[in-house]
């Protein structure tokens, strides 16, 4: 009998052990990681990397209109060789801070472009760099502002109506 006992005592064992030392390989994350159509576990996404760790830069700064009054969700757009490199949208007290991948010694040209949800106020646009093919080629007016980006550098942005922003550019001589 004693050994009948055992015998039942050991399975018991085994069945309540054996499925808990199976789910102790790794963690969980509280939901299973089977795909509920199949059954099966997706594919892992693996990242790969050559072991460059590229370094993200900040672009960011205070979105103002004329009257020096911080502008909220304003559209704050990098474009890096004519490419959408970031965004960011302002807060409430005009501040964004937009981090891209960047590295100034390359050949490129970037541009910050800014779009107020008050389509009175005018777009601007201000240019951190300019590949040399552009400057060749003359594709970005003399006209538009810009900026060099220097570590912990904020740029200081206003947007105007367009009668403000006429006069602006009339007065720097880029209206004919």
């Amino acid at each position: 009998m004693a050994g009948r006992n055992l015998s039942f005592l050991v399975a018991f064992i085994l069945l309540f052990l054996l499925p808990r030392i199976g789910s102790a390989a790794g963690p969980t994350t509280g939901t299973s990681d089977r795909d509920p159509d199949s059954g099966r576990n997706p594919k892992v996404e693996e990242i790969k990397t050559i072991g460059v760790d590229r370094q993200l830069a900040s672009f960011a700064g205070m979105v103002l209109d004329v009257n020096n009054r911080p502008l909220a969700n304003v559209q704050v757009k990098l474009f890096i060789d004519g490419e959408v490199a970031g965004r960011a949208v302002t807060e409430g007290n005009g501040y964004y801070d937009l981090r891209a991948p960047y590295d100034p010694s390359n050949d490129i040209t970037v541009l910050l472009w800014f779009v107020a949800p008050d389509r009175t106020l005018m777009p601007k646009e201000l240019v951190i760099q300019e590949s040399k093919a552009s400057m060749a080629n003359g594709l970005v007016s003399k006209c538009v502002p810009r900026a060099s980006l220097t570590p912990g550098r904020q740029f200081r942005i206003y947007l105007f109506d367009s009668e403000s922003r006429n006069k602006e550019l009339a007065e720097s001589g880029c209206l004919p």
